[in-house]
């Protein structure tokens, strides 16, 4: 299930992690073809970030993304070139959606964060949006 209405930045949403509980705990999952909005190419997770330090800081041509919170949170600010937005993400059962030309950065970690993120490509540097004048004016020349 997605809920975009929440959101000012286009190509972005949150989705509900499917999961079961019992007195044990609780178990989340993803299934390909099920619930996903793309099919994963390559897995990454954040971990030990120092305080003050960020990650991210860049937007893609043709990844999305899926981020999840395991452990802990941080702040993430959305921009798409038109509208600028920021949301919490420290919810494992939720994940967020980071579709294409989305600038995307990471601040603002708790202590112990771990964030899971799944790509829908593999690793390419030339897709990467590093430079943000440059992803504005690449963003901006995009329906």
């Amino acid at each position: 299930m997605t809920s975009e209405s929440l959101f000012t930045v286009r190509n972005c949403c949150w989705i509900d992690v499917p999961g079961v509980a019992d007195a044990r705990g609780q178990v989340n999952f993803a299934e390909l073809g099920k619930g996903l909005p793309f099919a994963p190419r390559r897995l990454f997770w954040l971990h030990h970030v120092a305080p003050g330090q960020w990650r991210g800081r860049h937007g893609h041509r043709q990844s999305e993304l899926l981020l999840v919170a395991l452990h802990g949170g941080c702040r993430v600010a959305l921009d798409d070139g038109r509208s600028r937005q920021q949301v919490r993400l420290d919810d494992p059962t939720r994940a967020l959606h980071l579709g294409t030309w989305v600038w995307h950065e990471l601040v603002d970690f708790a202590p112990q964060t771990v964030v899971l993120v799944i790509a829908s490509t593999l690793y390419d540097e030339a897709e990467y949006l590093r430079d943000y004048e440059t992803f504005q004016r690449e963003a901006a020349a995009r329906p």
